[in-house]
């Protein structure tokens, strides 16, 4: 298929789209791998001396990787916006972010960041004529794109999106170049202005720290080493099972004779087992010159208890590189928790989830925020600036507190400050900002029906104006 040329990458163009290229592709070996694990599609490079090498295909995947993944991703939900002020602009973004389609987009974007420690979050305007909405946002992960950040100022500079193998869209300073691969390399195709001068790109980092600009995945490799053993142990376990279904049993004293039957072929070790094993006649020895009676003995089973008290042990090692309760990971530990007793082992992970929600997650969903405006409006103007000053982005709790606690909170706080903000106090109750937003309205009307049901008294109880004729 022909490809329409608009014209040849310049010499900045072509370097900054080749140095990501390339730090995709040196990358995605090694998330290739963490994908595996998480998709449970990692299989055994050694196996060991214990397993048959029939049995190798009885490998069970475990999906701690997932587990890992999918458990403090779900803590981290984002809750809306506020303002220190009214604002038609936190209007907007609170409309553009009820949209079920961007919130799946941007919680995919999470979990995504958790699996390969960044994932990147793209918003490009879209054509209305085409029926699509004038905000488009896309997630990639980080074996579809990659971005350069400066590192005083923490903003990314240029940023490359794979959409196809063939097809990518390189992002430069005030351009999104659509390019794509043809005979003689890779070519732009079209050129679309960016707003400002804005680079549309939000890296949305798990881990980030000062050595790690794009922060550390949850699939580290002590936790991959943890299910290689797991995975071992649970093969070694499956070995010993068979073994166990089969009793092993040695006769001594038997002769040749015992399992030859009368048309003189062989008779097979389990037919022996079935039938006949239990009444065999004594053979005599001729060495000793005497009958000796064959001794029939049944072998110790090897018990399965090891294997069980060695997944347990590695089940702990995975929790604590994890920061997740063991029972998570399906192995029961103790006897069942009460709730306080279960909320106390979660207290790690949580803690874990707010240092990363305050450290990066809550500075994307805000730099997100803008970004949409910026797009849609074609730029921030200093008006629109000066109006999301303040502009705070809030996630919902990540524990999972009962609603008695939360109504005790809220009370609390009620009862030390009576003329506080209601708006607070429905946050500690734990309402969502949705909620919030409908109470608050709620209010509004009612007020309003109020003041216009006591103008309505006041203009009952007035007597009416008397007019003299002369007057």
């Amino acid at each position: 298929m022909a490809v329409d040329i608009l014209r040849k990458l310049s010499f900045d163009e072509s370097a900054a789209f080749y140095r990501m290229l390339s730090t995709i592709r040196r990358k995605g070996s090694r998330n290739n791998l963490r994908a595996a694990y998480v998709e449970d599609k990692k299989r055994l490079d050694r196996i060991g001396f214990s397993v048959p090498p029939h049995m190798i295909d009885f490998q069970t995947p475990i999906g701690w990787a997932s587990k890992g993944i999918k458990v403090p991703a779900s803590r981290i939900r984002p809750d809306g916006f506020t303002l220190p002020r009214p604002s038609t602009l936190l209007d907007e973004i609170s409309a553009t972010f009820e949209d079920n389609y961007l919130s799946a987009v941007e919680r995919m974007a999470i979990e995504s960041s958790l699996q390969h420690s960044v994932a990147f979050v793209f918003v490009t305007p879209g054509d209305t004529t085409l029926g699509e909405p004038d905000v488009i946002v896309a997630a990639r992960t980080a074996l579809e794109a990659t971005a350069e950040v400066d590192a005083r100022t923490n903003r990314v500079t240029l940023a490359l999106e794979m959409v196809t193998p063939l097809k990518a869209l390189l992002y430069v300073p005030g351009l999104t170049l659509r390019v794509e691969s043809g005979r003689d390399g890779w070519m732009v195709t079209s050129e679309i202005p960016n707003a400002s001068g804005l680079i549309p790109c939000i890296p949305y980092i798990w881990g980030w720290s000062l050595s790690r600009p794009f922060g550390r995945s949850r699939v580290t490799r002590p936790l991959m080493g943890y299910i290689d053993k797991g995975v071992r142990t649970m093969l070694r376990q499956e070995v010993t099972a068979e073994f166990f279904s089969a009793p092993q049993r040695a006769l001594l004293g038997a002769d040749e004779a015992h399992f030859t039957g009368p048309d003189g072929k062989r008779i097979s070790p389990l037919d022996a087992l079935m039938g006949g094993l239990w009444a065999l006649p004594d053979v005599f020895d001729e060495d000793e010159q005497k009958l000796v009676r064959p001794d029939l003995k049944q072998l110790q089973q090897a018990s399965m208890q090891p294997h069980s008290e060695m997944m347990r042990t590695i089940g702990l090692m995975v929790s604590s590189e994890l920061s997740i309760p063991v029972g998570y990971l399906g192995i029961i530990h103790d006897n069942p928790s009460s709730a306080d007793a279960i909320l106390a082992s979660e207290s790690d992970m949580i803690a874990m989830v707010e240092h990363e929600v305050d450290l990066g997650y809550k500075i994307a969903h805000e730099k997100l925020a803008r970004t949409v405006l910026a797009v849609k409006y074609g730029g921030v103007t200093d008006a629109m600036a000066a109006e999301l000053r303040g502009l705070s982005a809030h996630f919902a709790n990540a524990g999972t507190p009962t609603r008695a606690a939360r109504a005790d909170a809220a009370l609390k706080y009620t009862t030390a400050f009576p003329n506080g903000d209601p708006e607070v106090a429905m946050e500690e109750y734990g309402l969502s900002k949705s909620q919030i937003e409908r109470n608050l309205a709620y209010v509004k009307r009612a007020q309003a029906g109020q003041r216009l049901d006591a103008l309505v008294a006041a203009s009952k109880a007035s007597p009416a104006p008397v007019f003299s004729a002369g007057g």
